[in-house]
């Protein structure tokens, strides 16, 4: 057992028992939800324990303990958000469990012979694929390999340069643009299921047209800028000629066969079908403000197409695949909320931030951006997943004090939880870092410069552009 995890046992026992010992004016049944929510969250944190063992585990301890009841505990796998997270990660399979996630990206990279045209459409890429593929985990997984094959291609060492540029390049681009796109990261999803938790409608296309010009695309294009002058390298970048296809194991696997020549790309019907069906996605997010259907229900249709037996381009026993184990961890950061709602400490602690500034003066910009600036220091604590479970249901209470409407406090909340500065705090950044091709210090200084460059720039020119639409 590491060191990190001795700690987390140490703190994450210890830590709770404090807080149920302290004699405080909080009733038993919040210290008992306070004491079990730390308990949840640095066990999370320093994984001295499966992830989902801790998360069925706090599931028990709540009702078990008299908490909050069984069907109040576990009622989050009811929850629209919950199978939003199951949809996602099931249409992911579509890629991969084909080729097709490395046959586009390949596409486009085999038409690129500079470095800085390669950057860019890294940056294009990583954007695009946080509006097809909801998992920004699952982005990385499938991605950074097509590149890490072309840096071992090119001779370029793990560390290097050209190894940082262009690791960073598509994870930085997938992962800070998901905070732009309602189904583009976890933390997304558990704000909307605190929202609808308390019966408040968000839209996939509200969303968008409210974070993803600024908090999407212009921060995609600061991440370019960012790695243009941090790794200013002036040189072609790949040889000439076509590259070859990588299509997997035993070359046409999976029961798909590669098109006829090296590097030329024409896609299966299967892999026609899987395109297809993430861009019908696409058009029913986009357009759900119009037809009324909530993404949970789009994200389930598109599943039902995908595993359609006879037809669809997976069978349906790849749903066995699917990363159930995270539903259960989904489902316990909804319980958490709920329980410290339920008890009163969302209320208490709503009241403690209250105090904290003189913001009732101050105007509807000004309260939204000291929301989101509260986020941030919890965001050195735990995953940003588990602190937007936390703090969701703390905030809205809090902007509502303060005569603000839920949605843009909510939406405040999300973008605090899409500033990173550390790997550890978002779980794609970690499997990125995983692969060593990128040190620690050139993945911190990345983050640490867009996070600020997002609080300080961008952030006051999103809250802007709310005041331009007429948002707030």
């Amino acid at each position: 057992m590491s060191r990190k995890q001795i700690t987390g046992i140490v703190l994450g026992l210890f830590l709770p028992l404090i807080i149920l010992l302290y004699p405080g004016d909080l009733s038993l049944p919040a210290r008992m939800a306070l004491a079990l929510s730390a308990f949840a969250v640095l066990f999370w944190t320093f994984e001295p324990a499966p992830i989902e063992y801790t998360s069925l585990l706090a599931l028990l301890l709540f009702p078990l303990l008299r908490v909050i009841p069984f069907e109040t505990a576990f009622a989050a796998f009811s929850g629209k958000s919950v199978w939003l997270v199951f949809s996602g990660m099931a249409l992911s399979l579509g890629v991969t469990e084909t080729p097709l996630g490395a046959r586009l990206a390949r596409w486009m990279l085999g038409r690129v012979r500079s470095y800085n045209r390669l950057i860019l459409t890294l940056h294009i890429l990583g954007a695009a694929a946080a509006l097809v593929i909801p998992s920004g985990t699952v982005r990385v997984v499938i991605l950074v390999p097509v590149v890490i094959g072309l840096l071992k291609e090119l001779g370029e060492k793990p560390g290097s340069p050209v190894s940082a540029a262009l690791v960073l390049s598509l994870v930085c681009s997938t992962q800070f643009c998901g905070t732009g796109v309602l189904t583009g990261s976890v933390p997304n999803v558990v704000v909307l299921g605190v929202l609808e938790s308390r019966k408040i409608p968000l839209y996939w296309s509200q969303w968008a047209f409210c974070l993803f010009p600024v908090i999407g695309l212009l921060r995609v294009g600061c991440c370019y800028l960012l790695i243009r002058w941090l790794f200013p390298i002036d040189r072609p970048l790949l040889p000439p000629g076509p590259l070859p296809l990588p299509l997997g194991e035993g070359g046409g696997d999976k029961g798909l066969s590669p098109g006829k020549g090296e590097g030329e790309v024409r896609l299966t019907p299967a892999e026609k079908k899987v395109v297809g069906i993430l861009l019908l996605g696409v058009l029913l997010w986009a357009t759900d403000a119009l037809h009324g259907i909530h993404p949970a229900f789009v994200g389930l249709i598109l599943v039902l197409l995908c595993y359609l037996p006879g037809w669809g381009p997976l069978k349906p026993e790849r749903l066995r695949q699917v990363n159930f184990p995270l539903l259960i961890y989904m489902a316990a950061l909804f319980t958490l909320g709920r329980a410290l709602e339920v008890t009163g400490v969302t209320a208490r602690l709503a009241g403690v931030m209250t105090h904290w500034g003189e913001l009732s003066s101050g105007g509807a910009l000004t309260k939204l951006g000291a929301i989101t600036w509260m986020v941030v220091p919890f965001d050195f604590l735990m995953d940003t997943a588990a602190v937007a479970a936390m703090l969701t249901p703390v905030l809205l209470d809090f902007g509502v004090g303060l005569g603000l409407g839920a949605v843009p406090v909510a939406l405040s909340v999300a973008v605090g939880t899409g500033v990173m500065f550390i790997p550890y705090q978002s779980a794609p950044f970690v499997v990125a870092y995983s692969f060593r091709y990128v040190r620690m210090g050139q993945f911190i200084l990345m983050m640490t410069l867009i996070s600020l460059i997002t609080l300080l720039l961008l952030l006051p020119l999103n809250l802007l552009y709310w005041r331009l639409i007429g948002f707030v």
